[in-house]
């Protein structure tokens, strides 16, 4: 088995993150634990979520930029080693965590995934990551009624009070 079309990183870039669970040869394998199959299947299911925050926030999927996808392929290679290591029951996805008790381990991985490609959405943007829509796009503002009529907004500033003077005319 081998990583999807989607994904960023390979089994050997994340066993260089967690070399004790792997063989000799420094990937894993059949007889590893976890098998080179699982981390595979780890890498696919990070990668898809890191490409539905990304959806979310606007941006084209995968991301195929040269500078932005050094970062994804490091979250997505850090989040698989943590995640092996809560297999083996050591760090923070281990199954004893509180977290991870508490909100289940692939809501709490979406959701620090999310919040960090959140804090970097225009930083990826800048380096090159295509985005089509921007968040504004999701409000679902909509133009017109079903039968096509102009719609207007509910609330208008007049029905607050506010009054607004136009300082340049005279």
């Amino acid at each position: 088995m081998a990583v999807g079309a989607n994904s960023y990183g390979t089994s050997a870039e994340v066993s260089a993150l967690v070399p004790r669970y792997a063989n000799k040869s420094g990937d894993f394998d059949a007889g590893t634990n976890p098998t080179q199959a699982r981390v595979e299947g780890q890498i696919d299911n990070v990668s898809a979520m890191v490409n539905m925050c990304l959806a979310n926030l606007g941006f084209s999927i995968p991301v195929t930029d040269s500078d932005v996808t050094p970062i994804l392929k490091q979250m997505v290679m850090e989040t698989v080693a943590v995640i092996i290591e809560g297999i083996r029951g050591t760090g923070r996805y281990a199954p004893k965590s509180k977290s991870v008790q508490s909100r289940g381990l692939n809501n709490l991985v979406y959701q620090e995934i999310c919040d960090l490609l959140e804090g970097m959405a225009f930083g990826l943007e800048q380096l090159g990551a295509t985005r089509t829509a921007a968040e504004a796009a999701s409000i679902g503002y909509r133009g017109t009624d079903e039968s096509g009529d102009d719609t207007f907004p509910i609330f208008q500033r007049k029905g607050f009070g506010n009054k607004f003077t136009d300082w340049d005319s005279d």
